[in-house]
C-alpha cells in the first residue's frame, strides 16, 4: 500500500516544510507588495499560490488520515486555519463529495444542489468561476448552518475557534510584517486578499477540471470513472499541474482508491479503462457551458 512506504514519510517531512514556509512568506509579501506593487502578482503566483495549493492538499490528505508518522486530525485543523478554512465546514460535506460525487447530491460542489433557472445557474457560475472556493465555501456555510440535518453538525462556538486562531496566524503575522518593515494597515490586508483570492481561484479551477458541471447517472463507480484528469499535453498545462502540484493529472485513481495515497506517486498504480482526459482547451468548453447555464455532455 502507498501510504505506508518511505515516499509517503518524505511527504510527512514536505508538509512542516510547506507550513512553515507559509509562515515566512505571509511576512514578507505585504513588504514585497508595498515595494514591487502590481509586479508583487508574480511573487504572489509563485512561490504564494503553490504554496497554498500544497497545504490545501495537505489538508485534504490529513482529512483522509493518509500521512504516517503525525496526528492527522490535529495538522488537518491547524492546515484549515493556516489557509483561512472553518475545519467543521470540509468535514461535515467532504463525505458526501466521495458518496454523491459528480451528482448536485454532493453538498461539496453543489451546495444550493440542481440550479433549474438558467439564468440564476449562469451568474452563480460566474461567481464561482472567478471567486473560486471563497464563494462556494461561503455558500456552503450558510447551507449547513441552516440545513435542517446538517445544521446539528455544525457548531457557532466552532466558528469562533477558527475565527480566534484566522486572527491570531494572518493577524499575528501582518502586525508582525507592519512592525518590522513599516508597511502599512492597508497594505497588509491588500496583499492578503490578493493572495487568497488568486489562491481560491486556482484551487477551484483544479477541483472545476475534475470535477465541474459534471453530472452522472449511475452507481458510484461509474461515476467516479467519469472524474476528469488533466493531460500534460501542453506548455498551460504543464504549468498548472506544477501550480498545483498535479492533483488533476490521476484524480479518478483517488476517487476509484479512496483508502488508498495515491495522488503524489505517478505511474504507481495503474490508470483504469475509459478515464477520462481533457487539455485546456477542452476545460474552456466546459467553462462556456457553465457561464451560459446550460449542462455540459458527459
Amino acid at each position: 500500500m502507498i501510504a505506508s512506504s518511505k515516499t509517503a514519510y518524505n511527504q510527512t517531512i514536505k508538509l512542516f516544510v510547506a507550513s512553515l514556509t507559509w509562515l515566512i512568506y505571509l511576512f514578507f509579501l505585504p513588504y514585497i507588495y508595498a515595494s514591487v506593487n502590481i509586479f508583487a502578482f508574480g511573487f504572489m503566483l509563485f512561490p504564494g499560490v503553490y504554496i497554498l495549493c500544497l497545504l490545501a492538499l495537505f489538508m485534504h490528505e490529513c482529512w483522509h488520515e493518509y500521512l504516517p508518522g503525525v496526528h492527522n486530525h490535529f495538522f488537518y485543523s491547524v492546515l484549515s486555519w493556516m489557509i483561512l478554512l472553518d475545519p467543521q465546514v470540509f468535514n461535515i460535506v467532504h463525505p458526501y463529495h466521495h458518496s454523491q460525487v459528480n451528482t448536485y447530491r454532493d453538498i461539496e460542489f453543489h451546495p444550493l444542489g440542481e440550479i433549474k433557472n438558467q439564468f440564476v445557474k449562469a451568474v452563480y457560475n460566474f461567481c464561482e468561476i472567478f471567486l473560486g472556493s471563497i464563494f462556494v465555501v461561503t455558500i456552503t456555510t450558510f447551507k449547513i448552518a441552516f440545513h435542517p440535518k446538517l445544521k446539528k453538525q455544525y457548531s457557532f462556538g466552532k466558528l469562533i475557534i477558527s475565527i480566534l486562531m484566522w486572527t491570531i496566524i494572518w493577524g499575528g503575522i501582518g502586525y508582525s510584517s507592519h512592525l518590522v518593515f513599516g508597511v502599512t494597515t492597508n497594505q497588509v490586508f491588500i496583499s492578503y486578499l490578493l493572495i487568497c483570492w488568486m489562491g481560491s481561484v486556482v484551487i477551484h479551477h483544479n477541483e472545476l477540471i475534475e470535477h465541474g458541471n459534471l453530472i452522472v447517472e449511475g452507481n458510484l463507480g461509474e461515476r467516479n470513472l467519469k472524474t476528469r484528469n488533466l493531460n500534460p499535453s501542453g506548455i498551460l498545462e504543464r504549468f498548472f499541474l506544477f501550480i498545483t502540484h498535479n492533483d488533476s493529472r490521476e484524480h479518478t485513481l483517488h476517487h476509484s482508491m479512496s483508502k488508498i495515497y495515491t495522488r503524489p506517486f505517478f505511474q504507481k498504480n495503474p490508470m483504469l479503462d475509459k478515464i477520462v482526459y481533457i487539455s485546456f482547451d477542452e476545460y474552456l468548453v466546459i467553462l462556456k457551458d457553465m457561464l451560459t447555464g446550460k449542462r455540459s455532455a458527459v
